[in-house]
């Protein structure tokens, strides 16, 4: 019977036991009692035993040292995947701040393209360019086409989209390129609406410019026009003027030739009167306000000579007479509608003032005195003119003696009036009365006329 015995291993063997589950050379496995002791049992047995024992052991520890590596492993990977998350969320938040920049820029245009639409409105043809008007309403129309898009989306980190790191840059580049559209459209629609504002302002300044321009130019022409319609008013009345005193200056001529006034006197007086013709007989544009401001002073210069030369002749003659008295004992009280200075005996003179003081404090106007003193040679030209039943004779008259006065008739004195009633009333308390031939029903009615009596 063949015995399944393992020879002893030589020393210095290095030969390794089989494997616990190889077959024995004879193809059969020993049996073990369970309850058979270790020494009973061979020797070569006992250490196959041992060393099946520590091979399990062996084999756990290699498992958990795999697992270990392997939770490692695993928990840096989620480490990994938590911060990518992490990051992720962080650029998400940056791309939605961006989106949203852009939305509340967008959200705006519509109360910007109110604005340019009513600036539109108000400016239609009242803009110094036009072109800026076209460029806002390019604008307009593109701040339109904006407002209605949608912004972009920005999935959740991880998502579809957003799953990975290489996915922000394609949503930032997309967000940002929004904002900065919508931002830019927004700045640019707020200029444009500034460039029109401007220049509407502009054409407002302008406008107003030209309507002060215009308002100038009609003052201007206005101013002008009074000045001319003055100066024309002013050429008539000393044209009218200078014809009485050259008119009258040939009396002054004929009477003091035959009084026996000197020849240098009258000489100079026929100079200043034939002066007075040339002026009269002088034509002017009477639409050219300098030229009628200049024959009007040539013609006033004139007739100021004639006067002061009837004088100085006036005086050659002069004997204390009825209209002959010296200018000496005269007082000057005005000036009458015929450019003549008017003159009154000194104490007749001063009477009348007292009453021009008192008639312009109950009427507002003075008391003027139109005719005062009338010189001979104004008493002739007077018969001249009215005739022997109307004017006294020369050297007869009241005036020509420097105590007579007659008021203006268009002030007030007519029979009824208040002025001639007042005249009348409070004339006689300064010495000034209405005589009796001059009254209503008197035979030679003249309301104007009032004597000095002192």
């Amino acid at each position: 019977m063949s015995h399944n015995v393992e020879p002893p291993t030589p020393a210095g063997s290095s030969l390794e036991p089989p494997a616990a589950d190889a077959p024995s050379p004879s193809g059969t496995t020993p049996e073990v009692s369970p309850g058979t002791p270790d020494a009973a049992l061979p020797a070569g047995t006992a250490e196959r035993t041992d060393g099946g024992s520590m091979r399990p052991l062996f084999v756990f520890l290699i498992a958990a040292a795999v697992a270990l590596v392997g939770s490692i492993v695993f928990a840096f990977v989620q480490v990994g995947n938590g911060r990518e998350q992490e990051q992720l969320a962080d650029a998400r938040a940056d791309v939605v701040q961006a989106v949203d920049e852009g939305r509340t820029a967008q959200e705006g245009l519509a109360e910007q393209i109110a604005a340019a639409e009513k600036a539109l409105a108000a400016s239609e043809g009242k803009v110094t360019d036009d072109a800026v008007r076209a460029d806002l309403a390019g604008h307009v129309a593109a701040a339109q086409e904006l407002g209605a898009l949608e912004p972009p989306s920005v999935p959740a980190a991880g998502a579809a989209g957003l799953a990975a790191p290489e996915d922000i840059d394609a949503l930032e580049a997309e967000a940002t390129e929004w904002a900065i559209t919508m931002r830019t459209t927004s700045t640019t629609l707020e200029s444009a609406i500034k460039d029109v504002q401007a220049s509407y302002q502009e054409w407002q300044q302008a406008r107003k410019d030209a309507q002060a321009k215009a308002q100038a130019e009609a003052d201007q022409a206005r101013k002008a026009a009074e000045q001319l319609k003055t100066a024309q008013a002013t050429l008539t009345s000393v044209t009218d003027q200078l014809k009485i005193s050259v008119r009258d200056s040939r009396f002054t001529l004929d009477w003091t030739a035959d009084a026996g006034a000197p020849d240098a006197v009258r000489k100079t007086l026929s100079t200043h009167r034939t002066e007075g013709q040339a002026a009269l007989a002088t034509r002017v544009n009477t639409s050219k306000l300098n030229s009628v401001k200049a024959l009007s002073q040539r013609r006033e210069k004139a007739r100021v000579a004639i006067e002061a030369a009837a004088w100085d002749a006036r005086a050659t003659v002069a004997d204390g007479s009825n209209g002959r008295l010296d200018i000496d004992s005269l007082c000057k009280v005005g000036v009458g509608p015929e450019g003549q200075d008017q003159y009154l005996r000194c104490d007749a003179a001063e009477a009348w003032k007292k009453l021009s003081t008192q008639f312009e404090a109950k009427f507002g106007k003075p008391l003027r005195v139109e005719y005062g003193y009338r010189p001979y040679d104004w008493q002739l030209q007077a018969l001249d003119e009215f005739g022997g039943g109307q004017v006294a004779a020369p050297g007869t008259s009241n005036h020509g003696w420097a105590l007579a006065a007659d008021a203006p008739v268009d002030d007030g004195f007519r029979f009824g009036q208040p002025e001639f009633e007042w005249l009348a009333t409070n004339g006689p308390k300064a010495g000034w009365h209405h005589p009796d031939w001059a009254r209503a029903g008197g035979g030679r009615e003249e309301p104007w006329h009032f004597e000095y009596q002192g």
